[in-house]
């Protein structure tokens, strides 16, 4: 392994390039494998969890049950963070005992059935959080050496510069959205990836009060613990489960109130793939106020965009909060016609994504 500065400034520019096209993550991480003698790569937060881990394809599987099975809470390797955040780098070396990796299960049970054993892991800063990202290494490669260690210090600036790119792009994108949802119907507040809230539009902030408001960054029903309870189950099961899945957390939330017909909410997640998990915004929760409910005129859709009237009915339906699943339910198709309709919606509104077409549809909601 040799890390010459033609090679960095290679995976430089292969992670600026995933920063701005999230597609390229895997050219990116395929050039830091490859130049690390690392079998693949994954980042993982120091401090929380996220939906799914950016990473190489190689390590879907050993990523898989890592939040999953509660391996997270056991990762015998946070006996190095210490030295990373002093460092910025550790090795299994540095914490781990080979009495310790023959026989904590962590290292026996979790890496070593898939193969795996070794790794380095690096500093990774984006604003105020804070990643390791991980090279691992198979039982045959072995450890990371005095030498390659060396080498491997010379990543952490470009990988830190990356992050911090991701970052700021991930802001420029919060304000867009923001700025967009303060043309949206519904009030909206944007939630990062622990629930918390990010930004509130004007229109949200008009309902907070006795029956609704934010306390300590989180929402919360002031009168109401179990409706409190009920919210947050229902944020947190919308960002962490399977879009395709249907819950009891993914029916909205009712908000009662005195002399007032309720507020419902409900959270739509963002996707994120590559870089964009090292941005803030992980949610669009929508407050509808039932005193005040419009529809979404339907032949604007068509004339602003040539939209069906089936299109129309979908695009509807995504604004209001449902998932792709759900919206097929309610409109009475199949999956696959659903999502046959939103790739010809994304063609006809110049979109690439489903967060892309709420931003843009969201911008004449309601005109």
């Amino acid at each position: 392994m040799f890390l010459d500065d033609e090679t960095l400034q290679d995976i430089e520019n292969s992670l600026v390039t995933s920063a701005l096209q999230s597609h390229d993550w895997d050219k990116a991480v395929a050039k830091i494998a490859t130049s690390t003698g690392a079998r693949g790569v994954v980042a993982i937060p120091l401090k929380g969890r996220v939906p799914g881990l950016p990473m190489s394809a190689s390590l879907e599987a050993v990523a898989d049950g890592y939040f999953r099975d509660g391996w997270s809470k056991n990762d015998y390797r946070v006996r190095g963070v210490p030295k990373l955040l002093k460092t910025g780098m550790f090795v299994d070396q540095d914490y781990a005992t080979p009495e310790a990796m023959r026989s904590e299960a962590f290292y026996a049970d979790y890496l070593r059935s898939h193969g795996f054993q070794w790794s380095a892991g690096l500093m990774v800063q984006a604003g105020d959080d804070a990643w390791v990202m991980m090279m691992q290494r198979t039982i045959q490669q072995g450890p990371y050496t005095l030498d390659e260690q060396i080498a491997l210090r010379r990543l952490i600036a470009p990988l830190n510069r990356a992050a911090q790119l991701a970052h700021s792009l991930g802001e420029a994108r919060l304000t867009g959205i923001a700025d967009a949802l303060e043309t949206v119907r519904n009030p909206s507040v944007l939630l990062d990836r622990t629930g918390r809230v990010l930004r509130v539009s004007s229109g949200a902030e008009r309902l907070f009060g006795p029956d609704l408001t934010v306390r300590l960054g989180e929402l919360v029903v002031p009168s109401d613990a179990q409706a409190t309870a009920r919210l947050r189950a229902h944020i947190t099961g919308a960002i962490w489960s399977n879009p395709q899945a249907v819950s009891l957390a993914s029916a909205p939330i009712v908000i009662r109130r005195e002399a007032k017909r309720p507020l419902t909410l409900r959270v739509q997640p963002l996707r994120k793939a590559g870089l964009e998990y090292f941005d803030g915004c992980r949610a669009i929760l929508t407050i509808t106020d039932l005193d005040d409910s419009r529809e979404l005129a339907g032949d604007i859709l068509k004339t602003l965009y040539g939209l069906t009237p089936r299109e129309a009915e979908l695009c509807h339906s995504l604004l209001a909060g449902h998932s792709t699943g759900e919206c097929a339910d309610r409109l009475g198709i199949s999956i696959h016609t659903t999502r046959t309709h939103l790739k010809k919606i994304f063609v006809k509104t110049d979109t690439a994504s489903q967060t892309e077409l709420m931003i843009v549809l969201s911008r004449n909601f309601g005109l």
